[in-house]
């Protein structure tokens, strides 16, 4: 048997593993763990590929004056894994690695010199990284949750940039949550977030809710960031409405003299993006996903990467910015490609 297959399989055997509400198998043994009967595939080992319809532009600033342009194409690829690190009744611990890449292209740049869609245009917006999920029994159905996951975000393989320190790219996630598993079909807890869900890295309180409430509908939400309403119609088929708050910073670096004394900028931008996604499996190990939906932007700033922190929600409206924009809304369409750790997978590669 191929060593590389062998390996990922290995992984997979034990991503039995509670992360943030979604069922991972056995796991449903433990009382006190906060997955539930009912929730979707797990994905394992998964690829996806998101465009966005054409949208406009309209900037603001008081270095650059204003400017307007319209983006044609917003592509982005991204590329997960999931594995398991520590496993036992009381503690379970998994980790995953991820690679995406983002690219716009605006209409008519030969002929628009404003700074900022010059400085975007082509450009690839990497981000590599991996996350840490750490789930624990605290006593009889109350247990901890907690999420860490740092990445490296922006344009830092350009040469141009090379005295600039990695850190300058280095953007940190996390989020402890308390929670209680009321039944097989239900669970909920309370919790912060230090996210870039909104734009700018805000310190906020979530509330997790999971319920099966029948045979073949379900909720799963991590509020304010998403909520999702679940329809299965099959063994092998979920429909899925979903709404999203997403958002991300990166570090980016603008050729311009004007801003010679930042050798890198951040672009934070936030979308709400509303949703309806197929997941149909060909098989019980190999999954793929359509989804279609509406973006209306939140925040599209360009912003001096000094800037800290917020305690609230005031940097969302942040006059500190030295270029404001405005963007339109538009659909988008994604695209994936998964592997689930199932039994049959498993028992095929002789580990079952």
């Amino acid at each position: 048997m191929n060593k590389s297959i062998l390996f990922l399989a290995v992984l997979f055997c034990s991503t039995s593993i509670e992360v943030f509400g979604q069922n991972m198998g056995d796991t449903l043994k433990c009382s006190w763990n906060p997955g539930i009967i009912g929730t979707g595939p797990v994905r394992g080992l998964e690829m996806s590929y998101q465009t966005n319809t054409n949208y406009n532009i309209r900037s603001s600033s008081d270095v650059y004056g204003n400017g307007k342009s319209e983006i044609d194409y917003n592509r982005v690829f991204k590329a997960k894994l999931h594995f398991p690190i520590f496993l036992n009744q009381k503690l379970k611990i998994a980790g995953s690695i991820e690679y995406s890449d983002e690219e716009f292209h605006f209409d008519d740049i030969p002929v628009n010199n404003y700074s900022l869609y010059k400085s975007l245009n082509d450009k690839n917006l990497k981000s590599v990284g991996g996350s840490l999920y750490l789930t624990a029994q605290l006593k009889r159905n109350m247990f901890f949750m907690f999420r860490f996951n740092a990445r490296l975000k922006g344009d830092y393989w350009k040469e141009h940039i090379g005295d600039v320190s990695k850190y300058t790219f280095l953007k940190m996630e996390m989020s402890p949550i308390i929670g209680w598993k009321v039944n097989s079909k239900k669970s909920w807890g309370v919790g912060l977030a230090y996210s870039y869900t909104f734009g700018d890295p805000l310190l906020f309180p979530v509330f997790v809710y999971n319920h099966s409430f029948a045979d073949k509908w379900g909720v799963e939400a991590l509020l304010p960031a998403r909520i999702k309403l679940r329809y299965q119609p099959s063994k092998l088929c979920f429909i899925n409405a979903k709404a999203r708050l997403q958002g991300g910073s990166y570090s980016i670096h603008f050729n311009d003299p004007e801003l010679n004394d930042f050798k890198t900028l951040e672009l934070r931008r936030a979308d709400l993006n509303f949703s309806l996604e197929i997941e149909k499996g060909i098989a019980d190990w190999l999954w793929t996903s359509f989804e279609c939906g509406y973006r209306t932007n939140i925040n599209f700033d360009v912003t001096n990467s000094n800037h800290g922190f917020s305690l609230s929600g005031s940097k969302l409206t942040n006059k500190n910015s030295i270029i404001d924009s405005s963007v339109g809304g538009g659909v988008f369409y994604n695209f994936s490609v998964f592997i689930v750790p199932s039994k049959t997978l498993l028992k095929r590669l002789g580990l079952k």
